[in-house]
């Protein structure tokens, strides 16, 4: 009890024989998450914590050392600032032979947009056929990278980031990082990271230019709103092990490469 107490930098626990709620004389055996300590079941079916989430103490105990590994990774993290960020700029063109049929490519390869019918392509092993989506021309298995995409028309979906070299072509696949999807997805002004969950975003101003910083060794993928150079979100840390391809999608939207 005591060693929980302490996980969960509580008071000092009592001594057992005195580790009892003082309103109803019982054991202080679960704990309530709104108020941060620890009650009786008693407590437990009041008014005043009826509605709230409560656990018993030792998975509360538990999770709370998963969020300090947590906290502790992300402390470790060293923030680029927009200068060396964009010191890494590269130029990236988009790869006719991934693109889906229905996505048009501007010659030069620096412009996308949907399109209402498919076109006639050869299906090749490395173009999409089911997603709406069209690799970058290079990949990357080292170094820091970073590109600029605009928004030229937002449409219905649209979505940046990266993926795999072994992401599916063939097949219709939710898009994550367990999909070989690390990216960023929007709609209607709003947005959010391709996470599973997904996790919504809340940029101070709606981005129309998007940044996307890519650190191949330090395992993370960050995008940002590239004319404010507000950090937008940034995937966990992990370990790339294949090559990584610039990624857009798009569904009645149009892209452009700056």
């Amino acid at each position: 009890m005591v060693e929980i107490a302490k996980q969960l930098h509580l008071p000092p626990v009592k001594p057992p024989e005195e580790n009892l709620c003082e309103k109803h004389n019982q054991a202080l055996l679960l704990f309530c998450a709104e108020d941060q300590r620890m009650i009786c079941w008693v407590c437990r079916e009041s008014k005043e914590h009826k509605t709230h989430s409560i656990s018993p103490i030792e998975e509360a105990a538990e999770e709370h050392k998963d969020v300090r590994s947590t906290l502790s990774r992300c402390n470790n993290v060293k923030i680029q600032s927009p200068e060396v960020v964009k010191s890494y700029k590269v130029t990236v063109t988009l790869d006719p032979d991934t693109a889906h049929p229905r996505l048009l490519l501007s010659e030069g390869g620096r412009r996308v947009r949907w399109t209402d019918t498919s076109q006639t392509l050869p299906d090749t092993p490395k173009r999409f056929t089911h997603n709406y989506c069209v690799l970058g021309g290079e990949g990357f298995t080292s170094g820091r990278h970073y590109w600029e995409v605009q928004l030229l028309q937002e449409g219905q979906l649209w979505e940046v980031g990266v993926a795999a070299e072994s992401v599916d072509r063939k097949e219709w696949f939710k898009w994550s990082p367990a999909g070989g999807v690390w990216a960023v997805e929007g709609s209607g002004g709003l947005s959010w990271a391709l996470t599973s969950p997904q996790a919504p975003l809340s940029p101070r101003e709606k981005p129309l230019k998007l940044g996307v910083y890519l650190d191949y060794e330090g395992g993370r993928l960050s995008l940002y709103n590239a004319d404010s150079m507000e950090l937008l979100y940034s995937f966990p840390q992990v370990p790339f092990t294949e090559r990584l391809f610039p990624f857009f999608g798009l569904c009645g939207a149009e892209l452009r490469l700056v």
